[in-house]
């Protein structure tokens, strides 16, 4: 069986590699991709269908909260979480309404991504079973 895909998507390279190590780590049973623009995203979302996916909302082209609606909309069992520097309200609501399952400041989130992580991958798994 190969293992359950989540999609890192961050337009800025080094913290989207050291991303990824962390989470390799964390969640060993997980295969990590990558994509640095939303329309990136889009087209491995169509070929790989990630359990989860986690979205930076700045990225060139598309940004992270329009790339999240569209993700939804053609496969709504992706789960995603919104990683960024915005913390403002207006930010947090778009994102929801966009259909975002988490949304983790990158100020904070070496104390909240993996739990939030986990929570919606648990969720996820739950849902299908």
């Amino acid at each position: 069986m190969i293992n359950p895909v989540i999609l890192i998507v961050e337009d800025n390279n080094s913290v989207r590699k050291s991303l990824r190590q962390w989470l390799e780590g964390a969640f060993p049973k997980y295969q990590f991709i990558e994509a640095a623009t939303g329309e990136q995203a889009i087209a491995i979302t169509q070929e790989q269908a990630p359990c989860a996916v986690i979205m930076d909302i700045r990225l060139p082209g598309m940004n992270g909260i329009e790339t999240t609606r569209h993700i939804k909309a053609t496969m709504p069992t992706t789960q995603v979480v919104i990683l960024t520097i915005h913390e403002e309200k207006a930010f947090r609501n778009d994102a929801a309404s966009a259909g975002a399952s988490a949304y983790v400041p990158k100020r904070i989130m070496r104390k909240k991504l993996l739990p939030a992580l986990a929570a919606v991958l648990a969720a996820q798994e739950k849902a299908e079973n």
